[in-house]
């Protein structure tokens, strides 16, 4: 059920659908692929609905918006099951998305289910609905739950529904013959709307927001795994890159140009007290809480190790707490070097990895299992 569209329903005016006598009569004696040339007409129905650009349907004639706890539509006495996985087993780290199947007597949705929070979550417990896709036989009675845009419904004609929707901004008929509502997001055109249009049948999905902004769910095994396999290979290029640089480590510096980034690999011990508050490396400004560590290889060299890392909200924090006389190796990148006012230039490192007295420790948030 991966979709390749991006779902962002900014600004989208969702209106409404059908429940059990909401729209046409059960389509007894026409072909089943007519359907219905009218949307829901129920006034109760209407009278839920906000209008005003919020993800919202009705379904067994309970009002839902988007985002929308998964536990209230397990409350309901759906069921969940997620793709590949047994969903109580499932365990949504932190930005994590899982697709999946909600069910209940003949029934069918297709989910997105995130953990927006910041704990690990069960999808059917803690997780949050961003995305879902209803689809509906258009010669079922009353086949159709799902409110939605100017009021289409699953029962609909293929004509009709191309009427009530070209008028809308955005609309197109794609080349699969699907309709898509279109958005211009940067210089991207993005569909944040889809109807899915069949002779037999109509799927309608709606979203909250962009649900490709969290990660594929993976078992931590399976991170696990992955992530030894980065760090192995991380080691292996910081060394093999460094092996020039190894008994001289001012020839990094020699050949320094403004982008140059060399891999950098060392065994040695932190030198002295933790250094602050450097005006500048390599001619660029710093700010003057800069945190670096002195550190000297077993050749006797000395380097130094960047002690901040950049958060993803802007924000700078340690990255690790070393004291004079650790044992250290470091696996990183020098791209830049420190010059003193006594002319002494030294090579500035960004780690990635270090062992600090026989303990690994794993700074580049990109190899990380979690």
């Amino acid at each position: 059920m991966k979709k390749q569209w991006i779902a962002l329903l900014t600004g989208c005016v969702l209106v409404c659908s059908m429940l059990a006598g909401c729209g046409s009569k059960p389509q007894t004696s026409a072909p089943a692929a007519a359907g219905s040339d009218k949307g829901c007409t129920d006034e109760a129905i209407l009278s839920q609905l906000k209008n005003d650009g919020t993800p919202e349907f009705v379904l067994d004639g309970t009002y839902y918006t988007l985002p929308l706890e998964t536990s209230q539509l397990i409350q309901a006495g759906w069921s969940l099951e997620t793709e590949e996985y047994d969903a109580a087993e499932v365990s949504l780290q932190p930005g994590e998305r899982i697709y999946g199947e909600l069910s209940k007597d003949d029934q069918e949705i297709d989910v997105a289910i995130v953990n927006a929070g910041t704990e690990p979550c069960k999808p059917a417990e803690g997780g949050t609905v961003v995305e879902l896709e209803y689809s509906a036989d258009k010669d079922q009675p009353n086949p159709d739950f799902f409110v939605t845009l100017n009021g289409i419904n699953c029962a609909m004609s293929n004509a009709a529904l191309q009427k009530a929707l070209e008028g809308v901004d955005g609309y197109k008929l794609n080349s699969a013959g699907n309709i898509d509502i279109n958005r211009t997001d940067d210089d991207d055109e993005i569909a944040v709307y889809k109807v899915i249009l069949d002779d037999d049948y109509t799927a309608i999905t709606l979203a909250s927001d962009n649900v490709f902004e969290y990660k594929d769910y993976q078992p931590q095994e399976v991170k696990e795994q992955a992530s030894n396999e980065k760090i192995a290979a991380y080691k292996d290029t910081t060394k093999a890159e460094m092996e020039p640089y190894a008994q001289d480590f001012n020839a990094i510096i020699e050949g320094y140009e403004e982008n140059m980034v060399v891999g950098f690999y060392s065994e040695g011990t932190i030198w002295g007290e933790e250094v602050g508050e450097y005006k500048s490396i390599a001619g660029t400004p710093l700010a003057s809480d800069v945190s670096l560590y002195i550190a000297e290889d077993t050749t006797g060299q000395l380097y130094c190790i960047a002690n901040q890392i950049l958060n993803e909200d802007g924000t700078v924090s340690t990255a690790i707490e070393l004291e004079e006389g650790d044992q250290v190796k470091v696996w990183g990148y020098a791209s830049q070097y420190l010059e003193l006012q006594e002319g002494l230039k030294i090579v500035v490192v960004q780690p990635g990895i270090i062992e600090r007295n026989g303990e690994l420790v794993i700074l580049d948030k990109n190899l990380k299992a979690d």
